[in-house]
């Protein structure tokens, strides 16, 4: 008889599912072009510009000490306007990355972007497993856009109590269903 390990997974991508993390950005790396990909796996595809990040778990606010440590790549990216160009879009995840290293007001000051500006920033989001448009799952994880906060603005054992208590209730509500 022959043993053999199954594997069922993607491209060795961790594919993470925290309510409220802690996480840091380790690298940038800022792409204005498109750019052909040609991943080992899967079919190349045409990656629209993009702030690239390479992103820690620093502390999982709800199950401490889970995934804490694990390391991720996920892409914010830059949206077309009305004239076909490629921006710096405000209501956008790379905006709300913008938003919590610059400030609201940099979409109407003549600042520019700088990818190293982002180095070493601490932030707060929910982080999900991959899909595509389809729903089916995909190797990696990826940032809620909508959940990024900036880290240290509020007391984050605050905020660690607040998403358990809601977790909690979440799933005494979900029992009650049953």
């Amino acid at each position: 008889m022959v043993y053999v390990k199954k594997f069922s997974g993607g491209g060795g991508a961790p594919s993470l599912d925290i309510l409220a993390a802690k996480l840091k950005v380790l690298e940038v790396e800022l792409t204005l072009e498109e750019t052909e990909v040609k991943p080992e796996n899967g079919r190349p595809f045409i990656a629209e510009p993009n702030v690239n990040l390479k992103l820690e778990v620093l502390k999982n606010l709800v199950d401490s000490g889970v995934d804490e440590g694990v390391r991720f790549f996920d892409r914010f990216k830059l949206k077309k306007d009305d004239a076909g160009d490629w921006t710096f879009a405000k209501y956008s995840k790379l905006g709300n990355l913008i938003k919590l290293k610059y400030g609201e007001g940099w979409f109407d000051s003549d600042e520019e972007f700088n990818e190293n500006d982002f180095l070493g920033l601490e932030f707060i989001a929910q982080v999900e497993p991959k899909t595509d448009p389809k729903g089916n799952p995909l190797s990696g994880s990826t940032i809620n856009w909508k959940s990024i906060r900036l880290a240290g603005g509020k007391d984050e054992a605050e905020v660690e109590e607040e998403t358990k208590a809601e977790a909690d209730e979440h799933v005494d509500g979900d029992e009650a269903t049953f």
